[in-house]
């Protein structure tokens, strides 16, 4: 699938799996989907060829970059959290992240980024930088492979432990299917943000 399809379910799947009802938890659900859903993508070169992928990590940058800058601003907690995490473990989780997006850049696609392995590793390293990105990175890179699953390329879960794949061969990765899965976790997105701000607003009063 291409990369806004991955982002619009990534983020869709971490606000569903969450279920946040304050404004830090939400901003969280958002970044951590987005996260999840794009780093999967990481050993796609920003070729001519591969435009797509470049425009995923822009947006996903945006979005991200966006609701720091809010947080810090207005002092919701994911800021807090990070400062108080910080220290030796965050060091470790940076590292952890660098070194797993290094070697899965590296790789060719469909293979060690598309894994288990691969996110339980990169929701390790954010969740040892702030906690908020425990569930929404793995969440978001689990939908990542779910909906990968559907085309018509192997995605090897269990790599490297079993370098064969698996896939539905349902539809192709930037046709009709990419984009039914796009427009649904849109969707969902919107009806999600506006279902937990309305249950943060009335658990407010």
């Amino acid at each position: 699938m291409m990369s806004k399809t991955h982002l619009t379910v990534g983020v869709a799947t971490a606000l569903a799996v969450t279920t946040p009802t304050t404004v830090d938890g939400i901003f969280a659900a958002v970044m951590g989907g987005c996260i999840g859903g794009i780093l999967c993508d990481i050993e796609c070169k920003s070729t001519p060829d591969m435009r797509d992928a470049l425009y995923g990590r822009i947006i996903a940058a945006g979005v991200c970059g966006t609701l720091l800058i809010a947080d810090a601003i207005m002092g919701f907690g994911i800021w807090k959290s990070v400062l108080s995490q910080l220290g030796f473990l965050t060091i470790i989780g940076f590292l952890i992240l660098l070194v797993v997006c290094i070697i899965g850049r590296c790789s060719e696609h469909r293979t060690f980024t598309h894994s288990l392995l691969y996110v339980v590793l990169v929701t390790l390293g954010c969740s040892l930088i702030t906690e908020y990105m425990l569930i929404p990175v793995f969440a978001g890179g689990i939908s990542h492979l779910v909906i990968d699953t559907f085309n018509k390329k192997p995605v090897p879960w269990l790599y490297p432990f079993k370098k064969k794949g698996i896939c539905f061969n349902i539809c192709y990765a930037s046709k009709v299917g990419n984009a039914i899965f796009m427009w649904l976790g849109l969707v969902l997105t919107i009806i999600l943000l506006v279902w937990r701000i309305m249950t943060m607003l009335t658990l407010s009063t």
